[in-house]
């Protein structure tokens, strides 16, 4: 090996001292340049992977609070259907109430107005009697006043009936 060495004019010594240098910079870079490179690459990555791992964490308190938020909202639109149900039942109770009284009210009137009517009725049978009984006792006051004969009293009678009708018609209207 030595003669390779010197030919290619490099002496064994200088390659020793070289190599030895080599490796004792290598040594030296190693403690006060590689470890604290490779310990610092290490914190940084252990910081990296710390962030990732409350990234992760943040993200599993996120899909809580959204499900949370979820359930209240689906909480929040079930109680207002049931208040909107509530509501519409109640005002179709109401509804019912208010159609009732107001047939109720409805009859009452009607029984009312047949009452007032019927008493309107009995009256005016009443005054269309008494009207009779009058026209009656005049008609027989004139023929007994008259004493005429049977065509004067003929006249009485059919003017007595006539009068009757226009009470009977007057009545009616």
């Amino acid at each position: 090996m030595e003669t390779f060495l010197q030919q290619l004019g490099a002496q064994f010594e200088v390659i020793l001292i070289l190599a030895l240098s080599f490796i004792i910079l290598v040594l030296i870079l190693s403690k006060f340049l590689f470890k604290p490179i490779i310990g610092y690459l290490d914190q940084r990555n252990n910081e990296i992977k710390h962030t990732f791992d409350e990234i992760e964490k943040g993200k599993g308190d996120i899909t809580a609070l959204k499900d949370k938020y979820e359930q209240q909202l689906s909480s929040i639109e079930k109680a207002a259907y049931e208040k909107t149900q509530a509501a519409i039942k109640e005002g179709l109770a109401l509804k019912t109430e208010i159609v009732s009284e107001a047939h109720s009210q409805a009859d009452i009137i009607l029984r009312k107005a047949s009452g007032e009517i019927e008493m309107e009725k009995k009256k005016a049978i009443a005054e269309l009697k008494t009207e009779i009984v009058n026209l009656s006792l005049e008609a027989a006051g004139r023929v007994i006043e008259k004493k005429m004969d049977e065509t004067a009293n003929q006249k009485i009678v059919e003017q007595f009936l006539y009068e009757l009708d226009n009470v009977k018609d007057a009545g009616k209207n």
